[in-house]
């Protein structure tokens, strides 16, 4: 897993007090202490736990560590640093500025005191995405956990990072949506078969990749017909990528460039090696852009599916659920011993080395009640999932953006791309809006 610096510098700021965080707003030198008291904090296993083997503590150590840092890499600490210190803030805003007597790391393995939170739901093993899990227990009745999924962005107009990324193909499981997904795979077999076919023909980046299958040339394939399809998308080659000590075979679709194919006399790679070489892939880039106020054909057949009746309100419901977390409390079971908190935090801070210059901007809280009684609010309203004609249009990109509406109310941006691979699923990539953020803001059921 990657181990992700600001929520192990976010970890040790929380037990430092709140009078020394502001202190360190405005001076270097108190800053850059700030940041070497919360980097001893993250180590001190007594505070800050870890599951078994502490995995996730080393992990995120080593990534936060100065030592022999470059001057790039302390750079970019120092900003998550400074986002993290907003976090920081603004949770112990929400929470009446109280330190707690605890954090928990997650990643693989959850210490056992947090596990009961780790909830498998809605095809995802970590519905309860928390990045941190703070503790309060001196003077409560029950012992109070609060979840932190922790964002950041560098300046406070910047756009909000992603909530989730989860493949199409998670969102049309069972045996309802059989039949859409035979169709979906036809469709899209056909239409990758033809930019292969396409782009082996006559000066395409492929031209000079000689491939027989079957007793067929390419040239002599129909992407229209379903077997021939089939055997263009089925087509693979080995490159001269090493990996794990063998040459790495790839699925033609996915080639970069048709330099890279292994052929007599051609030298291996490096596994590491950054080849600026993807005329195969800008290629194929390229023909999954929309223009002219007209949808890629691969991503309408999406748009399409997507707006099935039967479909549309059950995906809108699926990417409400996975996005915003409206359906954790109901998925835990441990509400007689335990209270259990959920939030969305986004920090907002960089620092500036050279001119002494810190900015520790206001981070936004959104809580898990806040958002239910939203949601709940509009929940009698009809879903839509339409189209961002300005997004999609206005750029020259391999996506397209829609908006999810509960009546007239936007709730989420989201983006539809591929991800790496193009024999995988394109993927879901989901903001909340600054409509519903706002909303949220004003206390999440006065305005609904």
């Amino acid at each position: 897993m990657a181990f992700e610096a600001s929520e192990g510098l976010y970890a040790g700021l929380s037990l430092i007090g709140t009078t020394e965080l502001e202190e360190a707003k405005n001076n270097i030198n108190k800053f850059k202490e700030l940041y070497d008291k919360a980097f001893v904090n993250l180590q001190d296993s007594k505070l800050i736990k870890d599951g078994a083997g502490n995995k996730t503590r080393n992990g995120l150590v080593s990534v936060t560590n100065l030592t022999g840092a470059t001057e790039k890499k302390r750079s970019d600490l120092y900003d998550d640093c400074a986002g993290a210190m907003s976090a920081v803030l603004a949770t112990r805003n929400k929470i009446k500025g109280r330190i707690p007597d605890n954090v928990y790391l997650t990643g693989n393995k959850w210490n056992k005191k947090v596990e009961q939170f780790k909830v498998d739901a809605f095809g995802m093993a970590d519905y309860n995405s928390s990045d941190l899990i703070l503790e309060f227990s001196k003077g409560e009745k029950k012992d109070q956990f609060i979840g932190v999924s922790l964002k950041k962005k560098r300046k406070a107009n910047a756009p909000s990072p992603t909530l989730i990324n989860n493949a199409f193909s998670k969102f049309i499981q069972g045996s309802e949506f059989e039949s859409l997904r035979v169709d979906l795979n036809k469709k899209r077999r056909r239409f990758f078969a033809g930019l292969i076919k396409e782009a082996t023909t006559n000066k395409g980046p492929l031209a000079n990749f000689a491939k027989i299958t079957g007793n067929k040339s390419i040239a002599q394939l129909n992407p229209e017909n379903d077997a021939d399809a089939k055997k263009l998308w089925d087509i693979r080659v080995t490159t001269t990528k090493i990996k794990n000590g063998e040459n790495e075979i790839v699925p033609l679709i996915n080639l970069k460039d048709e330099d890279t194919i292994l052929t007599e006399g051609s030298a291996a790679a490096d596994v590491n090696d950054k080849s600026s070489d993807s005329a195969f892939r800008k290629y194929v880039n390229s023909k999954l852009q929309s223009s002219g106020n007209k949808l890629n054909p691969l991503y309408q057949y999406f748009e399409d599916a997507m707006n099935v009746p039967d479909v549309k309100d059950k995906l809108a419901d699926a990417l409400l659920a996975r996005v915003l977390k409206t359906k954790l409390l109901d998925e835990l079971e441990t509400w007689e011993e335990n209270e259990f908190g959920f939030y969305v935090v986004e920090g907002v801070g960089s620092v500036n080395e050279t001119s002494g210059s810190i900015n520790v901007g206001n981070a936004s809280v959104y809580d898990i009640h806040t958002i239910m009684c939203a949601i709940a609010q509009l929940a009698k309203q009809e879903s839509s999932i339409a189209v961002d004609q300005t997004e999609t249009f206005k750029r020259k990109a391999a996506k397209v953006y829609f908006i999810l509406s509960k009546g007239n109310k936007p709730i989420l941006d989201i983006e539809l791309r591929y991800k790496g691979s193009f024999t995988a699923f394109p993927q879901f990539f989901a903001t909340m809006t600054t409509d519903f953020q706002k909303l949220l803001k004003d206390g999440g059921c006065s305005e609904v």
